[in-house]
């Protein structure tokens, strides 16, 4: 046999001992896995909207998820994410008969209700997270517009530009000064109403609306625990009053 075969021979052979070895290894870590990793317990966290039982039953999805290290790798190589209001999983071996799925929510500043009374959900952006029939508590909500033809993933479209970027303005000062409200209100003149749970603050328009909302950091300490209206849509550099009207109180 010549010395070219010789090499061919080793080389196959070579190969052919390769391959062996994996499967090998990889019949080892099978069983291994069979016999040390039984699933017994699972940890759920980052998520208020789901419980662990719902959690559990979407990630551990088909007859072999009674294994830890298989759901680990599973979830590794097709990783799940494309669950209401959550972006992706994190599925961590905690120890060989443990998993802890982390769940990293959609990140949602406010809502609005569109005319097919479905949830609108956005960020701080002013982008689209999710659109669901299902209404979660805790958020604003933005009331008085509504939102032409909305996707996931789109700024949100109010019909007028001009309205979006003094909304997106509004709620860059608003969240820098800790004074998030309850809702934003728009009324038919695109003026805009915050509303919290004892007083509303009338803005107006979007004329002197960093003036207007570092003027409120001074005035609501002065009117805590009252009830009632802040009127700031006609503050100017020319008209610096601004009035508190208080609300009629109700006779028991």
């Amino acid at each position: 046999m010549s010395r070219k075969n010789k090499r061919r021979k080793g080389f196959g052979l070579a190969i052919i001992e390769f391959i062996l070895a994996l499967i090998i290894l990889g019949a080892g870590f099978v069983g291994f896995a069979y016999f040390f990793c039984p699933l017994k317990n699972v940890e759920v966290t980052g998520t208020d909207l789901y419980t662990k039982e719902e959690i559990t039953g979407y990630i551990l999805d088909d007859e072999y998820s009674n294994n830890a290290m298989y759901v680990f790798i599973k979830n590794k190589l097709f990783p799940k994410g494309d669950a209401e209001f959550i972006d992706s999983f994190d599925v961590k071996l905690k120890n060989l008969n443990t998993v802890e799925i982390h769940c990293n929510e959609k990140k949602i500043l406010g809502y609005m209700q569109n005319d097919d009374m479905k949830y609108i959900y956005f960020n701080y952006q002013g982008i689209i997270a999710e659109i669901s029939e299902t209404y979660v508590e805790g958020y604003m909500k933005l009331e008085g517009v509504s939102c032409q033809d909305p996707k996931v993933g789109d700024k949100l479209s109010l019909g007028d530009n001009d309205e979006v970027g003094y909304l997106m303005s509004l709620i860059k000062l608003i969240y820098k000064t800790d004074l998030m409200p309850d809702k934003i209100v728009y009324d038919e003149n695109s003026y805009i109403t915050l509303v919290y749970s004892d007083y509303n603050i009338v803005l107006g328009s979007q004329s002197y609306l960093e003036e207007k909302i570092d003027r409120l950091q001074y005035i609501l300490p002065q009117i805590e625990g009252m009830k009632g209206t802040l009127h700031l849509e006609n503050f100017s550099n020319t008209n610096t009053d601004i009035v508190f009207e208080k609300a009629a109180e109700v006779d028991e």
